[in-house]
């Protein structure tokens, strides 16, 4: 069972895919069957089949009328035939050339019988073949060649758009394959662990049985050198304890990486457009202020995959003696900046900017607490961020920069 969700997607995305471009290859026949076909030549196709259809059912009816007659003669000659119960009868002359004559006729009544079903045969596929030829004029007159058009190229888009999803999904994929490789691998380390654990564990319980159905003493010290051999502990119940524990240890290992591998399946399937960086809060390391270095160092990574803006309070126009247009030359016009108005705290600002959309996350240690119905916390679309050694990461970003101080 994969872990990754987009594996779902990636194969439901390409049967859309596959089930677009049959109706567009489908289409594409019919508006090719149009513009090679003319109604005069349907219509002359449609009379030689009428034509067919006459002489084959004229031809059925004479196999018919033939078929009749030959069964009327049998009948009649029938009736002259007498029974074969009597003796006289079988070599009476007159009797002999009757019954040669029945067999005669009911060997003519069988091959007009076979006749009459092929002739029935053809009869109905040539009936068959005029009214599909019937139909194929109907269609001809209905068709509209310019609303077929329409849907074609309609369809035609849809197709574009669902394979540029498929290649968006595929990135998508890649990316979440590549972050849960290393955890799998040790998923299926632990889980080959736990087998082989468990494996020793009944194997030692085997020992264990045959040491508590040991008749003597021979057969126990047997039991227990066994039990040495193959697990470097002459007690089985050691063995099985030791294995118990490792069972459990595995257990919790197993649980702690599935935790992990969902984690990370979260965070690698979001989908992340705009950055609204808390930029008071990442001018500092600990306690200590440190400018305008940590910000300047993320902003070419951050603003190279995202549409990023940093909200500032009032306040960093006197840390950083600088001025609003100051500030803006110092990262380029690929970051937006912002300076709330004196007097008023960014938290809220920097909650309203990314607001309800989806795609937009805020960079932040602060948890806002005190703003719990804004959307972004409630949709936890919060990033946290570390500035230690003169590095500052955003682990969920795959980010990690060194500034200086």
């Amino acid at each position: 069972m994969s872990l990754n969700p987009f594996d779902r997607q990636l194969e439901s995305s390409k049967q859309k895919a596959s089930d677009l471009s049959a109706s567009l290859n489908s289409i594409r026949q019919e508006l090719d069957w149009y513009e090679g076909t003319e109604l005069a030549a349907l219509a002359e196709q449609y009379e030689a089949i009428r034509f067919d259809l006459e002489a084959e059912s004229s031809e059925r009816d004479r196999i018919a009328n033939d078929l009749k007659k030959i069964e009327s003669n049998l009948r009649n000659l029938s009736q002259s035939i007498r029974s074969l119960w009597n003796p006289k009868n079988w070599f009476n002359a007159e009797q002999r050339h009757l019954r040669t004559c029945a067999e005669n006729l009911k060997k003519s009544v069988d091959q007009a019988q076979k006749a009459h079903s092929q002739a029935n045969y053809r009869l109905q596929a040539t009936s068959l073949r005029s009214k599909s030829k019937a139909e194929e004029i109907e269609k001809y007159k209905n068709f509209d060649f310019d609303e077929k058009s329409k849907e074609r190229k309609e369809i035609a888009l849809r197709l574009s758009q669902q394979k540029k999803q498929i290649e968006s999904i595929t990135h998508r994929k890649k990316q979440v394959d590549a972050a849960l490789e290393p955890i799998i691998r040790q998923i299926n380390m632990a889980e080959k662990k736990k087998a082989e654990a468990s494996s020793t564990k009944r194997r030692a319980q085997e020992l264990d049985e045959k040491l508590s159905g040991a008749d003597n003493s021979y057969e126990r010290a047997m039991a227990h050198q066994e039990c040495e051999e193959k697990f470097g502990s002459g007690s089985p119940r050691k063995v099985i304890s030791k294995m118990d524990a490792e069972i459990r240890r595995l257990d919790r290992d197993l649980e702690k990486l599935h935790v992990r591998a969902q984690d990370v399946i979260k965070k690698s399937s979001r989908v992340i457009a705009k950055l609204i960086l808390d930029g008071n809060n990442l001018c500092y390391e600990d306690s200590v202020f440190i400018g305008l270095d940590a910000l300047k160092a993320l902003m070419p990574t951050l603003s190279e995959s995202y549409e990023v803006t940093v909200v500032f309070d009032a306040s960093i126009r006197r840390s950083t003696n600088s001025g609003d247009s100051d500030l803006r030359n110092v990262f380029g016009e690929s970051v937006k900046i912002h300076i709330v108005a004196t007097g008023v705290k960014a938290d809220e600002t920097v909650l309203d900017l990314s607001g309800p959309d989806k795609t937009a996350f805020v960079i932040s240690n602060d948890r806002f607490a005190e703003f719990g119905e804004k959307a972004t916390v409630i949709d936890r679309r919060i990033i946290r961020h570390e500035i230690v050694a003169g590095q500052v990461l955003i682990h969920d970003l795959g980010v990690s920069e060194t500034y200086r101080k």
